[in-house]
């Protein structure tokens, strides 16, 4: 994890990005094996837990990575060894890489990990479906959905609407889904996110705060109010709405991703980064598509604390979270 910050930190404020650096193979080999990787996150349930979600995407993305380089092994092969019809492959681990040998001493090497993030980083970009299963939040509760037929329908009518970018329809159910059941949580979730969508700050913050008396220990709602709060550059209440997210769920690196942002946008530089460092760690340890965002929060941060000559505070977090950025 360490090393991996430290190259990352060079790159993000050297002279060069990954991207620059890849020639036009490279990035042609990147967005074929994204494709294929893609693809295969059709297969992804959106009902899983994230982390459940992030793993099966990474295992999309080796998969991807593994059958590629063995086609490109196979045919290699068939040229050595004028078109062996069978091959008995022996599998081991030399340096930490995976290794196929072939009963006749042709050597393959699979690298896994080969282009690994940039993978990652184009999909996040251009997979549809990616986007959408990273960004299920909805995490039920005895709360969350309504026994009311009444109510149910008003709400799936609203999600409906809210699909076809009809907001104004979406918010007249949603409004009648809560009437139906005031308790009910994910109705007043989706309110909330309609106002939000129609720029309507104030009735956004009311449907979060009533999702939360309805069940407080909602995480989407906690999230979205935080988003809420810095749209209108209230940072303080941003700041201290991603902290209750952090108590409610101290390995939701959201919270610390959110915390971050908001402490330092309000001047706490500190907390700002010693929160922005712990998302980091947490999405690079789970390997999670939002790691490149903490970088890039964390490389601002340090170029604006220079600026200000205030690079103490930035060396300080790294050490404090043990990130060698030396």
């Amino acid at each position: 994890m360490t090393q991996f910050f430290k190259f990352c930190f060079i790159l993000f404020l050297g002279c060069s990005t990954v991207t620059s650096a890849q020639d036009k193979k490279q990035q042609k080999e990147i967005k074929k094996l994204s494709e294929k990787a893609c693809e295969c996150t059709d297969d992804v349930s959106s009902a899983l837990i994230k982390e459940e979600i992030i793993d099966k995407i990474n295992f999309c993305i080796t998969q991807a990575i593994v059958n590629e380089q063995m086609d490109e092994s196979l045919k290699e092969l068939k040229n050595i060894q004028k078109l062996l019809k069978e091959t008995k492959w022996e599998t081991r681990v030399e340096n930490g890489d995976t290794v196929y040998v072939a009963d006749k001493g042709s050597k393959s090497v699979i690298l896994a990990d080969k282009n690994f993030q940039e993978i990652q980083d184009y999909m996040m970009k251009n997979c549809k479906r990616m986007k959408t299963l990273i960004g299920s939040e909805d995490l039920a509760s005895d709360k969350s959905y309504s026994s009311n037929p009444e109510a149910m329908k008003f709400y799936t009518e609203g999600n409906k609407y809210a699909e076809k970018g009809k907001n104004d329809k979406a918010i007249e159910s949603y409004k009648k889904a809560v009437k139906a059941d005031p308790e009910f949580a994910f109705a007043w979730d989706n309110l909330g996110l309609s106002y939000r969508k129609a720029n309507n700050y104030e009735e956004a913050i009311k449907c979060y705060n009533k999702s939360l008396e309805v069940d407080p220990f909602g995480i989407l709602p906690l999230q979205n109010l935080a988003v809420v709060y810095e749209y209108t550059k209230d940072y303080k209440a941003a700041a201290g709405t991603y902290s209750k997210l952090i108590e409610s769920d101290s390995n939701n690196p959201e919270g610390y991703y959110g915390a971050g942002r908001a402490y330092y946008m309000a001047g706490d530089y500190e907390k700002g980064v010693d929160n922005m460092f712990k998302a980091f760690v947490i999405y690079t340890e789970t390997r999670s598509p939002y790691a490149s965002d903490a970088q890039n929060n964390l490389a601002f941060f340090y170029s604006d604390l220079k600026k200000q000559g205030k690079e103490k505070i930035f060396e300080d977090m790294a050490a404090k979270n043990k990130v060698d950025i030396k």
